[in-house]
């Protein structure tokens, strides 16, 4: 099922390369309300990607976790953005389904399945990885998703709604479907990493 994992990160991208070329005072008026908690860690092709919420915005890396829900339904994307190579790469998944009662902990999910009752059209989960030579779109060496590729698997640990944290673990292979390049994620944890809701709609 064809689904473009990159549509959440083009704007942090942007954002995040804003902040490499100009510093950190742009970004900061521009998105002020970047998440500063929790942290991402893996290894992309064998290289660490870390990502940590709590640091400063000098220190080049970020997290983003926002909260979508819908007639109960819901969307939950993360994703950590660090300098990468003079430029900048992100790591992050979308967990979505029918009610947030219904997240388990300690149960691998690795499926991503459409489903238009969702706020999003998806269920599931889905990983993904992006790199960026500079700030610009035409830039992108390749937005690789765990849909088009065979492995994914994701591992709540801990699930939190009164105080709106995640915890976890994750491995995914992830492929461009345009370019096809293949990313190999192993080793992933995320801990501690608290969303921000961004839309209730009720009908």
């Amino acid at each position: 099922m064809k689904f473009h994992f990159y549509r959440f990160i083009v704007v942090l991208f942007i954002l995040g390369f804003l902040h490499i070329v100009s510093g950190c005072d742009l970004v900061q008026d521009i998105f002020p309300e970047s998440d500063k908690n929790g942290k991402i860690e893996c290894e992309v092709n064998g290289e660490d990607f870390e990502a940590a919420g709590n640091q400063s915005l000098a220190a080049m890396d970020f997290i983003i976790a926002e909260m979508q829900r819908e007639n109960g339904t819901f969307l939950l994307t993360v994703f950590g953005v660090s300098q990468y190579q003079g430029g900048a790469r992100a790591v992050g998944f979308k967990l979505a389904g029918n009610s947030l009662e219904e997240v388990q902990t300690d149960d691998p999910m690795q499926e991503w399945i459409y489903n238009e009752e969702i706020v999003g059209s998806f269920e599931g989960v889905m990983g993904g990885v992006e790199e960026r030579t500079s700030k610009n779109e035409t830039d992108t060496l390749f937005k690789a998703s765990s849909n088009h590729a065979n492995l994914m698997s994701l591992t709540v640990t801990s699930f939190d709604t009164l105080n709106q944290s995640i915890s976890g673990t994750f491995q995914f292979d992830a492929e461009d479907q345009y370019n096809g390049t293949f990313v190999e994620v192993r080793n992933g944890e995320f801990s501690n990493v608290k969303w921000k809701e961004i839309g209730t709609s009720e009908n």
